[in-house]
């Protein structure tokens, strides 16, 4: 029986999982092993469908999970959900490991270097795979944030693409000598760079391939596979 209600963002393919930000939850909860059913919503849904269920007036957003297994409690956004499911599952495998500075440290790192980059790299692809009804909100909302137009926010992929390589130096250079960034276990900082760079894997396969292809970055992308498969059972 699922502990977890999940709720993903998904597109024009039913039950594609893309978005880097339900996929931090996602992950961390198939780093712990924690049981978990998905409830999928769009863009043209979303704001019908959380609400409801946050009751808070915070702007609606995915993930969130209401955790079957307590009173149905409701916790909004990645990072709140990874700590509460630390705190609230302590027999499972931890996401921090007693050092969750650090982690947070490396999850504001990587939201402000390849999160960024990917979204460049993808939100065209993201914004043509909106269903049409929301196309024109997603621009207006998107543009007004980034302060430009779509097109111009995406720039030249090949620059960006020499940007986020160098953004992973330092991170290639921990998994030179270590099978997680976290060190020997799997932690956060592994879901949080993995959730980052899955919308490259979907939208930009090729791009991705030659990213990760022969360097340690690759390897551990390989090992992660155990928590970002789409085919864990029966959890999704």
């Amino acid at each position: 029986m699922s502990q977890i209600r999940l709720y993903d963002l998904e597109l024009d393919i039913p039950k594609q999982v893309w978005s880097p930000n339900t996929c931090k939850t996602r992950y961390a909860l198939n780093v712990k092993g924690i049981l978990y059913e998905t409830e999928w919503v769009t863009f043209s849904t979303l704001q019908s469908i959380i609400p409801p269920i946050t009751k808070t007036g915070v702007r609606p957003t995915v993930p969130i999970i209401v955790d079957l297994a307590h009173d149905n409690k409701v916790i909004q956004d990645s990072w709140d959900i990874a700590v509460y499911l630390d705190k609230t599952f302590p027999d499972t495998p931890s996401l921090f490991h007693g050092n969750i500075g650090v982690h947070q440290f490396f999850h504001e790192y990587v939201t402000s270097t390849a999160h960024v980059l990917v979204f460049q790299l993808c939100v065209l692809d993201i914004y043509s795979r909106c269903s049409s009804e929301v196309k024109s909100s997603f621009r207006q909302t998107r543009e007004k944030i980034l302060g430009m137009p779509l097109e111009q926010f995406a720039g030249d992929p090949a620059k960006t693409m020499k940007t986020l390589q160098k953004s992973l130096v330092s991170i290639k250079k921990v998994l030179d000598s270590h099978p997680f960034i976290t060190g020997d276990k799997v932690g956060w900082a592994d879901v949080s760079l993995a959730s980052s760079l899955t919308p490259l894997s979907v939208f930009k396969p090729e791009m991705f391939k030659s990213l990760i292809d022969g360097n340690s970055l690759g390897q551990w992308w390989w090992r992660m596979r155990k928590y970002t498969s789409t085919d864990i059972s029966p959890r999704l």
